[in-house]
Formats: C-alpha cells, sequence, structure tokens
C-alpha cells in the first residue's frame, strides 16, 4: 500500500485517490524531480533542487521521445491507410487532430501536443499514444523518478493501521462504496521487491525509502507472487508457468501451465485438434454449432457438453450498446433539447432492430437490454419493477409508440413515425413522412462506426443494416463504416471523428457510474455527457451503503442518460469456457463458476486426464 501511495508512483493502480485517512498529508510536500524540472520551463535558472546539467539533460531526453512518439503516429496513420509515408507533417497531424504549420516537422508537432496539454505529458502520453508511452521512449526516465522534498510531507499515513502479525486496517475519511473493491491488492513479497532491512513499522520505515521506487520498477519485467504458478519466461506468443510448490492453497495438482496466444476464430478448432485444453471463444450461433457438432449432438438439440468439449457459461460483466458522441451529433449545445431530439430519433429507429440482429447472432445465449448497465449488476432495472421502460419507446411527445399485440413489422413502421416526431422537434423539416431539410448544425447524414471485421461479423451489424433501410425510407442517410482494425475505432473516438459507434463496455462488481458518466470521469469523453443532476447524483450514490437507496439513484442516472441518448443499451451476453473433456478431469474443476469467480480462482485443484 505504501508503494501505490508514494509520491512518485506512476503505475497504474489509483489506490492512492482513495479517502484514506492522512493519504494527502502523505503524499504531499514531494514530487519527481521530473515534474519538478517539467513545471519550471526550460528557461529555468534556479539550481536549488537539481543540477543545471540534469535539467539540460532532461530536456534534450524529452525532445528525442517527443519526436519517436509522433513518429509512432505517423506510422500509425500510415498502416491503417489514412496517409501515406510521402505526406507532409502538417497533413497527418491534422488526421490526428493538431493544427500546424505546412512546414512544420516533428518537433513542431510535438510542441504543438504540449501546448495543447498545458505541460502535462502523463496525460498527453495516455491521450495520444499510438504505441510507446512517451516515458518509454525516454532514455533516462528512470533517473527523474525520484522524490524530490519540496515542502512539509507526513512520514506515515495515519489510516493505513497494522493491527496484527498478517493483520490491518484502512481508515477512510468518509463513506466511499466503491472503496472495498479498491483494497483488492496483489500480496508482494518483501524479501523480492523491497528491502527486509528498510522495513520497521513502528519507525516508519516500509520496506524502502519513501521517494525512491527503484527497488520496485527493478522488477517489472521478473515478477514474483504469492500465486499458484511462477512466471517462467515469455516466448513465441507463449507465457510458461511452473507449480508453485509453496502456495499457501496447496501444491497445484498440475505441473506446467502454459497461456498462448491465439485468434479467437482458432480457440475451439484448438480444444478440438488438441492444441490447447481449455479457453474462451466468443459464443455465438455457429460456434455452439461446432460444439454440439465436436459433442456428437444434433445440432437442434439441447444437449452442448459432452465427450469432447465440457461447456461452462455465466453472463458476461459488461454489456453491448451502441454509442452516439453528444459533441458530435448535436444542434447547438450538446445538452439542448434539439440535441436530445435528433440523438432520439436515432435511437428509436436502432432500438427496433435490436431483437432481430441478437438473436440471429447469438440465438438464446444473449438478450436484448434498455438500460446502459450489465445485468449482472444488483442494480440493474428488472422487467417487474413498476417504472421499467423498454429503450426509445415513446415519441416525442412521450406517448408509447408499441403496443403487446404488434407484429415486428409494424414495430418498425412504429418506430420510423416516432423517429419523424423527434426529428421535427429537433428543427428538421419534414415533409409527406420524410425529411427534407436539416436545421442549422445538423446533417442529414451521419456515420456509425463498427469494428466487424471489414466482414459484418458484429452482434451489432444487422441492427445498423436494417436501421440503415430505415432512415433511407424516411429521407436519412446512415452511413455504416465497418472496420477491419478495431483499434482505428478508439482514436477516431478520441479525435472526435466518429459521430456514432457500437461497441461493448466490461462493467465492475460495483455499478459506480463515475468512469463513464461523470464529467470528470477518464472515459466520458467518448459520450460528453454533462448535466448537473446526473452528476450529483453519481458522488451522492458513492455516499452509502444502503444498496436499495444507490439502487434507486442509479434507476435515476439511468434514465438521464436515456434521455441524453447518448448511449442505446443492446445485448447482455454469455461467455463460455470450454474444456477439453478427454484431458482435463472435470471433476477437478470448480462447480461454482459465476460471473465474479471464474475458473482459475481454484486452478491449483485442476487435474488432467
Amino acid at each position: 500500500m505504501y508503494v501505490l501511495s508514494d509520491p512518485t508512483y506512476d503505475g497504474s493502480s489509483t489506490f492512492f485517490s482513495l479517502p484514506v485517512e492522512g493519504m494527502e498529508a502523505y503524499r504531499s510536500g514531494m514530487d519527481t524531480l521530473f515534474n519538478l524540472i517539467a513545471a519550471a520551463g526550460r528557461d529555468n535558472t534556479d539550481f536549488t533542487l537539481w543540477t543545471e546539467e540534469q535539467q539540460t539533460a532532461l530536456w534534450a531526453d524529452i525532445d528525442q521521445a517527443g519526436i519517436k512518439f509522433v513518429t509512432e503516429i505517423k506510422d500509425y496513420l500510415i498502416a491503417a491507410g489514412y496517409n501515406t509515408a510521402e505526406d507532409s507533417v502538417a497533413t497527418w497531424a491534422a488526421n490526428w487532430g493538431f493544427e500546424v504549420a505546412e512546414d512544420a516537422d516533428e518537433a513542431a508537432l510535438f510542441a504543438a501536443m504540449v501546448e495543447q496539454y498545458e505541460g502535462d505529458y502523463a496525460t498527453l502520453s495516455s491521450t495520444e499514444a499510438a504505441g510507446s508511452s512517451l516515458f518509454d521512449l525516454m532514455e533516462n526516465y528512470s533517473d527523474y523518478t525520484i522524490g524530490i522534498t519540496v515542502g512539509e510531507t507526513a512520514p506515515s499515513i495515519t489510516g493505513i493501521q497494522k493491527t496484527g502479525e498478517n493483520t490491518l486496517r484502512v481508515v477512510l475519511t468518509k463513506v466511499d462504496a466503491p472503496a472495498i473493491y479498491s483494497l483488492s491488492l496483489a500480496i508482494a513479497p518483501l524479501h523480492y521487491y523491497g528491502d527486509e532491512a528498510a522495513y520497521d513499522y513502528e519507525n516508519n520505515k516500509f520496506g524502502f525509502t519513501k521517494g525512491d521506487l527503484s527497488i520496485v520498477r527493478a522488477k517489472t519485467t521478473v515478477p514474483m507472487g504469492a500465486g499458484p504458478y511462477k512466471f517462467v519466461k515469455f516466448e513465441n506468443g507463449t507465457v510458461y508457468f511452473e507449480a508453485n510448490d509453496s502456495y499457501y492453497l496447496g501444491a497445484p495438482k498440475t505441473k506446467n501451465v502454459n497461456f498462448v496466444e491465439m485468434q479467437d476464430a482458432d480457440k475451439l478448432n484448438g480444444v478440438v485438434t488438441g492444441t490447447i485444453d481449455i479457453t474462451d471463444p466468443s459464443f455465438d450461433t455457429e460456434t455452439v454449432k461446432a460444439i454440439k457438432k465436436a459433442n456428437g449432438f444434433a445440432e437442434d438439440g439441447e444437449d452442448i457438453s459432452g465427450d469432447k468439449i465440457t461447456v461452462d457459461t455465466v453472463d458476461n460483466l459488461g454489456y453491448g450498446y451502441l454509442g452516439i458522441s453528444a459533441n458530435v451529433v448535436k444542434i447547438g449545445e450538446p445538452g439542448s433539447d434539439a440535441s436530445k431530439a435528433l440523438r432520439k430519433a436515432l435511437a428509436t429507429v436502432f432500438a427496433v432492430y435490436r431483437d432481430v440482429s441478437v438473436d440471429t447472432y447469438y440465438g438464446e445465449r444473449a438478450s436484448v437490454i434498455n438500460y446502459p448497465i450489465s445485468n449482472t449488476s444488483w442494480a440493474a432495472p428488472q422487467a417487474t419493477d413498476a417504472d421499467y421502460k423498454v429503450a426509445f419507446s415513446v415519441d416525442a411527445q412521450g406517448n408509447d409508440i408499441y403496443t403487446s399485440d404488434m407484429t415486428a413489422e409494424d414495430r418498425y413502421a412504429a418506430a420510423k413515425a416516432a423517429a419523424l416526431t423527434f426529428f421535427e422537434a429537433a428543427g428538421y423539416t419534414v415533409e409527406n413522412g420524410k425529411i427534407t431539410a436539416a436545421p442549422e448544425g445538423a446533417e442529414m447524414s451521419y456515420e456509425v462506426w463498427i469494428p466487424a471485421d471489414g466482414t459484418g461479423d458484429h452482434p451489432s451489424f444487422m441492427m445498423l443494416a436494417e436501421a440503415e433501410k430505415a432512415f433511407e425510407e424516411i429521407g436519412f442517410d446512415l452511413v455504416i463504416k465497418d472496420l477491419a482494425n478495431s483499434s482505428d475505432l478508439w482514436t477516431g473516438i478520441e479525435a472526435e471523428e466518429v459521430p456514432m459507434w457500437c461497441a461493448a463496455w466490461g462493467a465492475g462488481v460495483d455499478p459506480d457510474m463515475y468512469q463513464i458518466y461523470h464529467p470528470e470521469g477518464g472515459s466520458n469523453y467518448m459520450y460528453d455527457i454533462n448535466d448537473d443532476e446526473l452528476t450529483q447524483l453519481i458522488l451522492d450514490a458513492r455516499e452509502s451503503l444502503d444498496q436499495t437507496y444507490r439502487k434507486t439513484m442509479y434507476k435515476q442516472c439511468l434514465d438521464i442518460i436515456v434521455d441524453w441518448a447518448v448511449e442505446i443499451p443492446v445485448y447482455q451476453r454469455q461467455n463460455a469456457v470450454i474444456f477439453s473433456t478427454e484431458r482435463v478431469n472435470i471433476d477437478t474443476v470448480t462447480p461454482d463458476i459465476t460471473t465474479f469467480y471464474g475458473w482459475m480462482a481454484e486452478i491449483q485443484n485442476i487435474e488432467m486426464n
């Protein structure tokens, strides 16, 4: 915990952001040499805390790394087909969202990035990287990660308290419901990651020198954990592990485990041919047919697990959705009534084709959902709830557009009619059942991006294809962009080039919505949703441990998100883990696999036949 709380820690953990008593006092008064020199600027002449040579060397290192950083962006754009090697820096920079002079070079582009991020190199790196981080490209970054004391700093964190030889407690300054899940930390052996001579709890010594994590960083590529298997090597796409005979739950029954990199299309065949023993293929209709065939079962029968392959399924911790950028698809302000009406017009047509799309792709192995939250969450609204509503099932006047006796064709017609009421509310001209003109700031055509391998292989692709035809019938043009490279989608979203897209969210154990829907959440840039009521609800829900109260709060949040029409919930799918019945002793696999408790939780017990 002290490593993750150190003022110089720069890894992926956010443990230090928890409201732990004394955390702020411990982290204040110290900063890294990198941050201090960067903040002082290139023209600094005060060398009280560092030498002129250190300052000169750092700026030279940043400059050379910056050129490599933007060159990786160029290489990415060329590989993705956006640019050619002959294009000027200004040309490919524009495709990345930066405007520089026509004769600018790579150094000028990097300088423009630094200026836009106001010298925040960490955010620049995490946001703009097309491959390596800026810090990985520096030659001597580790020399500048040492902490420098610049003010008063506490010697310990009062809220982290050792209560026994193997016990501790953490005291927070306020109620923070999701915090408990941030305490699920790896157990790291002191003798390896730290220095036993530097550990003296009573005297505020915690196995390393505060502000110097070099002893920990040195182990990054040679990890040691307390788990059932020991890392041996990574070679040719395979990670090799061997049993840890000292594992606290007992020595694993199987001596060696290898994790093999593999394309999804090859996973099932790998089990059938004996290349692999356990895997997790996409559990679509074609996969199910293939498993039944391998086991000798009829395609239309209910049996699936058999002599060749054993299947275990659980609901996926996450869900599929169609996103709409409020900052791209708007009329005036993103949160204006007209903007919401435009997005609702689009969402209403998409939503009506969810059932046929999901059923065709997944069959019984997925279901349509009506709120942007995984059904695995205790906070997910249920169809039996009094205020449950099918997503985008009303017109602009708030009238229900579907009845229980409607045929599929009736529903499609009703959705198009309702969409026209929203287009009209958004300021579009509607004549004789078609839109004929768009208001200022809006378009008659919008793109939707979908990472379907360029072949339409995606659970939401049919939804888009059917919606495309429906929109055409009412005078609107939907352009489907099927991406062969899914990474293009995220690059485009960051550059605000993507009006709409299809993807899936991974969820956590707690339904906290800060990350995605709070204005300061790390993923909010995708939707650009900024609603004062929603923001306050998210914060209020965090400050209660009453699950019933929190569920009520989150239902209000979900209703606001639906009202903004930035996200159309599409499907909740099942995940499958398949085992070779011939080679794995299925009786030794945990029978209690759930969404939150996977087969690897008891991997030490698995035996081979």
